[in-house]
């Protein structure tokens, strides 16, 4: 997994020096490689100096992993390809199973992707005539299209696209794009859907867990988790490690934050070595521009937010790993949030809240936590966000997910799997906290703000606004 991105041309020009710049605004990370292909062929290289692709229509990778292989694009027929992500219904390498699915007609074996194949991934393909590209349904890895008067590009963030002067969209969950000279057609070609209710139990919920997670641990022998103690974090690593992955787990925050401890009774709990990295709010401020140009956006919530994955997967790199796991999925899943408590208390159904809100997590959530790893070098995976977890989750009623009483914890059934899985009650029944305040982020960047004469959302505004106008230079 890296960074994607196509060009096309409106009026034949060579796209190549756009497909450069695009690929150097990806990311400071310095690239392990290169790869540029039209739909002939490819080219390897170690700067963006594309020398022997002279094409309007062109599709380029920036990987920052150095065990990714094969090299992408792939070249195959009359087309090459680019595959970003896992496919979790096969052993066989992600791309190669991809490219499988393609051989004979592209267009039609996207379409049969998107629409068969388990995983969390984009793919994208060029042709003689057009470049078309598609995401799964539940959309954790972002893609953004776009055009302007004599261009038309995809990327996998916007900072590509607004160095070419393109205003980026998201391509949609489920949907596949295609790009010709004349035509930009969009296709929903699978949603999610919501299933009717029927209970569970415990048992159930625990053979899915168990299976979904095998199907990772089969992609990733060794990986990190983003560890607070909490009931979603503390499960993803405790299935994890059922199913042999080689687990080690990072508990980010602020000097002096009680979460630490909490953090590190269940990794104690676990019997895996919890690595607790301590930050200063002077640090907070130092990382402040880097965390506003991963997620790309002015908001001062997903600005906090970001911080605790900047850091764990900073520390994820600096211990040798490419792959970290996150709980992200199960509050919107299992309706961990307060708002779906309030609205059941009042006799109502959140349950299509609880819908709505996991089928818009693409853009509330799962952009920014993945570009945000991805700019540290890392991959974050999420099992919470398997298919198979979400319609099985989605089904559950809401009275095995809350009760009445404010007092208990919500996430009701998930705390019952942990504890028949003999997880003790002090580690199980812990209530949330959001993460910009468990961590100690929030506070201190308000500190920031107001130090500034500024409130938080006029500073990450203006921070923001600055880092656009670096963008398009």
């Amino acid at each position: 997994m890296g960074y994607i991105a196509a060009v096309l041309y409106k009026h034949g020009e060579d796209a190549s020096e756009t497909m450069a710049r695009m690929m150097r605004a990806a990311s400071r990370n310095k690239a392990i490689r290169y790869c540029i292909a039209d739909n002939r062929n490819t080219e390897i290289t170690r700067s963006t100096d594309f020398t022997s692709h002279e094409s309007s229509i062109l599709l380029a990778t920036k990987s920052v992993f150095p065990d990714k292989y094969p090299y992408e694009p792939l070249h195959q027929g009359d087309h090459s390809l680019v595959f970003n992500g896992i496919l979790l219904d096969t052993e066989a390498p992600d791309s190669l199973s991809a490219a499988n699915n393609l051989k004979d007609n592209p267009i039609k074996g996207i379409k049969t992707l998107v629409k068969d194949r388990t995983g969390a991934y984009v793919i994208a393909v060029v042709t003689k005539n057009n470049i078309v590209a598609g995401i799964d349904h539940i959309g954790t890895i972002p893609l953004y299209y776009g055009e302007n008067q004599d261009t038309k590009a995809l990327a996998s963030n916007r900072k590509m696209l607004w160095t070419i002067g393109i205003e980026p969209t998201p391509v949609k969950p489920g949907s596949i794009i295609k790009l010709t000279e004349k035509d930009t057609a969009i296709n929903q070609v699978k949603t999610l859907e919501n299933p009717r209710t029927s209970t569970t139990t415990a048992e159930i919920l625990h053979q899915i867990m168990n299976q979904i997670t095998k199907e990772y641990a089969v992609k990733t022998l060794r990986a990190t988790v983003a560890f607070s103690g909490g009931i979603d974090s503390l499960l993803t690593a405790y299935y994890l490690q059922l199913n042999n992955v080689r687990l080690e787990l990072v508990w980010t925050g602020l000097e002096d934050q009680p979460e630490q401890q909490i953090a590190e009774e269940a990794a104690d709990y676990l019997g895996l070595r919890l690595y607790p990295c301590v930050y200063s709010r002077e640090k907070v401020q130092e990382d402040l521009d880097d965390v506003i140009e991963s997620i790309e956006e002015p908001d001062p919530v997903k600005t906090g937010i970001a911080y605790a994955f900047h850091w764990a997967a900073e520390k994820t790199k600096d211990l040798g790993y490419t792959t970290m796991y996150s709980g992200n999925g199960a509050d919107e899943l299992f309706a961990g949030y307060m708002k779906y408590l309030e609205k059941y208390i009042k006799g109502e159904d959140p349950a299509q809240d609880i819908y709505n809100d996991v089928a818009n997590s693409y853009l509330q959530n799962f952009h920014r936590d993945t570009k945000t790893c991805l700019d540290q070098k890392t991959r974050l995976l999420l099992p919470f966000t398997h298919p198979r977890l979400i319609d099985y989750g989605l089904s559950i009623p809401i009275t095995q997910k809350l009760t009445q009483n404010k007092k208990d914890p919500r996430k009701k059934i998930l705390r019952e799997l942990a504890k028949a899985q003999g997880i003790p009650s002090k580690l199980a029944d812990r209530p949330k906290k959001a993460a910009q305040y468990s961590s100690g982020v929030n506070k201190a960047l308000l500190a920031i703000a107001k130090k500034q004469g500024l409130n938080l959302r006029k500073l990450v505004k203006l921070r923001y606004n600055k880092i656009r106008e670096i963008s398009r230079d």
